[in-house]
């Protein structure tokens, strides 16, 4: 369970550092952009491009942080009323059946990889452009990480009565 944990907090301080350094590069180029365009009426020619593909990475990479967070969007309505534990039992029936879309997403998502693949289409003509959009499958399976992680700790919780 320790070690869990600790992969839990390594990974999280990785997507930390992958969204920081997206957004900087994002705000970055978009400055520029609008500098080249407005002093020399050009801009760079594929920074739209990487801003597109940035905001997809840091968009996908928050979700997964923001699940190990435990900050994903909830509906507290019952569970506001409910004893401590039962919130933490409640929790691992909501994350058990995330994790169960998580799958689900996770294969369509190869799916799509695959037929991506076939396209032979380039990104900015460096390399194909199915590179970009694994971001999708490994979202899905960091956030199902995030979410067993989840459970385990609120099992401890539920039989405990304390946090793991």
């Amino acid at each position: 369970m320790r070690f869990l944990l600790k992969l839990n907090d390594a990974v999280g301080k990785v997507e930390n550092v992958l969204i920081s350094v997206g957004l900087l590069s994002m705000l970055v180029l978009a400055f520029l952009q609008v500098v080249m365009r407005d002093v020399f009426n050009k801009g760079i020619p594929w920074a739209d491009s990487i801003v597109r593909l940035l905001v997809l990475w840091v968009g996908f990479v928050g979700a997964s942080l923001a699940t190990k967070l435990d900050q994903n969007l909830t509906l507290e309505v019952l569970t506001k009323y409910m004893p401590e534990r039962f919130r933490h039992l409640s929790s691992m029936v909501v994350k058990a059946f995330a994790i169960t879309i998580c799958w689900f997403l996770f294969q369509a998502s190869l799916k799509f990889l695959g037929d991506e693949m076939t396209t032979g289409e380039q990104f900015l003509k460096l390399f194909p452009s199915w590179y970009t959009l694994t971001i999708f499958p490994a979202t899905f399976a960091l956030i199902s990480f995030h979410l067993v992680v989840g459970i385990l700790k609120d099992m401890v919780y539920f039989v405990k009565g304390k946090p793991a």
